[in-house]
């Protein structure tokens, strides 16, 4: 660049002076200027307005969403399990038993209970029991120790029993005076939902609750579908049964209670527990069904030729299961139902 500024004025200036040397002298200045332009770098304008680097934006990279961790469900500690023993009965001459372990040989002077330790599967506490009892087949090779009213007190005692239950007191004393452990509960005789009571207790007593309740809830489960079933029938038919020898159940009886439940009238209304009533009472109030003992009986007696349940062929042998308030005390009521309102089971 300096070189071509140099030439081209020495040579302006060689040639002399004048207008022709000032005209070329101008166009020699604009020709630099334009060079200068064409060729150099401008200098920065300090007002221009620097346009910003534009850097592009990386796109973002999406990313998995974080999945919070399951908050862990706190595990509800177990609930103990309360101790069975010890655990205390009071008897029905108010004395208090207290048990602090399970006894290991019962000698049973009742059916029921007998009934009950073998459905909850303590059957083997067992040891001896009186002449009457017969179910389960199970119980045919334990000892018997006299009827339920006359017991071989010496018989027993061999036996060597932790706990002799009986359902009636007459023996109590006579047991103890041989320092024998002696629960005493009167039978169950007056409402059908105290059988799996019974079967719970007895479940407390030989440290099973869970069979025991199994069982009791059974119980109650059948005559909960029974109740239902009968719901919505109106009075049902009259009845009469006949325990032997016209011996009857009042209605404050396991078996009124049952009379009950299926909406039956009882005939003997009027008395308590049970009692013998006259021929003419069963012919005047005229029961539409009889349970009998002996059915033959009733139906062989002239007496009662106009009953209803004579007349009609209603007359039904008692279950034998009402013989004993345990565990199948409910088949006979399922039994008798079905006999009374075949349509409804």
């Amino acid at each position: 660049m300096n070189t071509m500024f140099m030439s081209l004025r020495r040579s302006l200036f060689v040639r002399g002076g004048g207008q022709a040397a000032r005209l070329a002298a101008a166009l020699f200045v604009s020709a630099f200027v334009a060079l200068l332009l064409g060729c150099g770098s401008p200098a920065a304008d300090p007002t221009a307005t620097v346009a910003p680097t534009v850097v592009p934006t990386a796109t973002p990279v999406p990313t998995a969403t974080p999945v919070p961790a399951a908050t862990p469900v706190p595990t509800a500690a177990p609930t103990p399990t309360p101790a069975l023993f010890p655990f205390a009965v009071t008897g029905t001459d108010g004395r208090e038993i207290v048990f602090d372990a399970p006894p290991e040989r019962i000698v049973a002077i009742d059916s029921a209970v007998v009934e009950i330790l073998f459905a909850i599967g303590e059957g083997q506490r067992v040891a001896g029991t009186h002449d009457f009892v017969s179910y389960p087949p199970e119980t045919e090779g334990i000892p018997r120790i006299g009827d339920a009213f006359n017991l071989n007190n010496e018989a027993i005692l061999a036996l060597g029993p932790d706990l002799v239950f009986v359902f009636s007191e007459g023996a109590v004393a006579d047991l103890e005076r041989i320092r024998l452990r002696v629960l005493y509960l009167q039978s169950l005789n007056d409402d059908l939902r105290q059988v799996p009571e019974n079967i719970r207790l007895w479940g407390r007593i030989v440290g099973n609750p869970d069979a025991a309740d199994a069982v009791a809830s059974d119980f109650e489960d059948r005559v909960a579908r029974i109740e239902d079933a009968v719901a919505a029938q109106g009075d049902g038919p009259s009845v009469f049964q006949d325990v032997g020898g016209l011996w009857t159940p009042g209605p404050d009886t396991l078996i009124g209670s049952v009379f009950d439940l299926l909406k039956m009238r009882n005939i003997a209304h009027d008395i308590s527990g049970y009692a013998q009533i006259s021929p003419e009472i069963v012919v005047e109030r005229g029961p539409d069904i009889i349970l009998a003992s002996d059915a033959d009986a009733i139906q062989g007696n002239p007496a009662f030729a106009d009953v209803p349940a004579v007349k009609n062929g209603r007359i039904f042998a008692s279950p034998e299961q009402f013989s004993v308030p345990g565990p199948r005390y409910i088949d006979g009521v399922e039994a008798l139902a079905k006999w009374v309102y075949p349509e409804l089971f």
